[in-house]
């Protein structure tokens, strides 16, 4: 009897010591090597399991991640957040009709057409920003204006980025608030995708066609016009709005414009506050864009969140295209220059003043000196004079820009600052600006 305890006693405790062994295993889980674009995933939804599979497909999963609050790195529009657009020709623009002007945010071309005096300015009003933000765009059409041609705004990619964009669904999404008289027909706004096969058209030449032209006179080579309807009926305290379409094969260059068509005789309040407008990639909504475009339902999930960047990054983004200097408070350092002549044509001497860009710009941009610049200051040790008549420095001839750096001239209002003199250059509370521009 002693026995066959002692042995049924070992089997026992043989058994707990492999239960325990192989309760000390670290037990495998499959795990997912890769992902492929055809792979199916179970999908309980809402948390609650319910009868049947539910399945995502993997490029379904991918779109829904790059939803979720920092997970989009794309955004190839550039000031597309009022908050950080520098805004640096004026915050508020200046009424155009049928000529394309760069005037308001930067790097936003607008336009509309007879007897449709329009802007686009830079909105503060608290009931037209989204939480977190301090601006936005606004795109009015002036009070009183009884003409209703189709006002826009737009932004041309160069052809460098514009690549990208061959044979994929391209997403803009906008935040938008419109105004108590905002007048266009059922809300609606239309997004135009645009591309061309040439290399960095014209902004003026793309706007061609679709209202009175811009300005332009000829389309892009190549140039296809997908324009999708959106309805601005969210709720009242705006939305957040999408419209997909295809981009062609072999496309060189990519522009988006947003229009509205107004009706009647405008009032106060005629316009649309935009917000967060950026352009995506997102072949995933291949099948709901189908081959002319579609819009999705306001706030819709399948959307990308806004890709926000700082204003370090902004602010440099932006200076490629435009840089402007403001005259501004008296005393403001602006920079150094040097005595090139002494009496010369005006009997006063002739100041060079090196301007260097912040960033390098995307080519040799455009210069012009407004007039008021008479304000700016030099000095030379304890001697003070005016500088007049800023304008490029004739002496150098085509080498006075390039797309770092330029050279302005100006008159001294003293004739007696010796030839080879630095001077000092401030700001004299005046109103002149200096802009290079190298827009498209």
């Amino acid at each position: 009897m002693n026995k066959k305890w002692i042995a049924a006693g070992l089997g026992l405790l043989g058994s707990i010591a492999v239960g325990a062994l192989a309760l000390s295993q670290t037990i495998g889980v499959p795990q997912v090597q890769a992902i492929g674009p055809t792979d199916l995933f179970q999908d309980i939804v809402g948390g609650a399991p319910q009868a049947g599979n539910v399945y995502a497909p993997a490029p379904l999963l991918g779109n829904y991640s790059a939803t979720l609050s920092g997970n989009n790195p794309e955004n190839w529009l550039i000031g597309g957040d009022a908050t950080t657009n520098l805004f640096q020709r004026a915050t508020s623009g200046s009424s155009v009709t049928t000529t394309l002007a760069y005037g308001g945010p930067d790097r936003w071309a607008y336009w509309s057409g007879t007897n449709t005096a329009m802007t686009v300015s830079q909105d503060t009003t608290a009931a037209d920003l989204r939480p977190g933000y301090k601006a936005a765009f606004k795109m009015a059409r002036t009070s009183g204006q009884t003409g209703v041609v189709q006002m826009c705004m737009m932004q041309v990619l160069e052809s460098v980025n514009s690549y990208a964009f061959q044979s994929a669904t391209g997403e803009v999404d906008f935040d938008a608030v419109t105004g108590a008289n905002f007048s266009a027909a059922s809300g609606n706004v239309v997004v135009y995708f645009i591309s061309g096969t040439g290399v960095d058209g014209s902004a003026a030449t793309a706007a061609f066609n679709l209202n009175a032209g811009g300005g332009g006179s000829s389309l892009w080579t190549g140039q296809v016009n997908t324009g999708v309807t959106v309805s601005l009926t969210g709720p009242s305290t705006g939305g957040r709005y999408t419209a997909v379409a295809p981009f062609p094969s072999g496309i060189a260059q990519v522009a988006i414009a947003i229009c509205y068509t107004p009706v009647g005789t405008a009032g106060t309040n005629d316009y649309i506050a935009f917000g967060n407008i950026q352009l995506t990639r997102n072949n995933a909504l291949g099948t709901v864009a189908g081959s002319a475009g579609a819009a999705l339902n306001v706030n819709d999930t399948r959307a990308k969140t806004f890709s926000r960047r700082s204003q370090a990054q902004e602010s440099l983004l932006q200076y490629r295209y435009a840089y402007v200097i403001s005259e501004g408070a008296a005393a403001t350092f602006r920079g150094f220059g040097h005595v090139t002549t002494a009496g010369a044509g005006d009997g006063n001497g002739k100041l060079q003043w090196l301007i260097n860009f912040p960033v390098v710009m995307r080519g040799v941009p455009t210069m012009t000196y407004a007039a008021g610049f008479a304000g700016f200051t030099t000095t030379a040790e304890t001697t003070a004079t005016n500088c007049s008549a800023l304008a490029a420095d004739a002496t150098l001839g085509t080498m006075a820009a390039s797309p770092s750096m330029t050279v302005a001239q100006c008159s001294l209002t003293s004739s007696t600052i010796a030839v080879g003199l630095s001077m000092t250059i401030v700001d004299n509370g005046g109103t002149g600006k200096v802009t290079a521009n190298a827009e498209l």
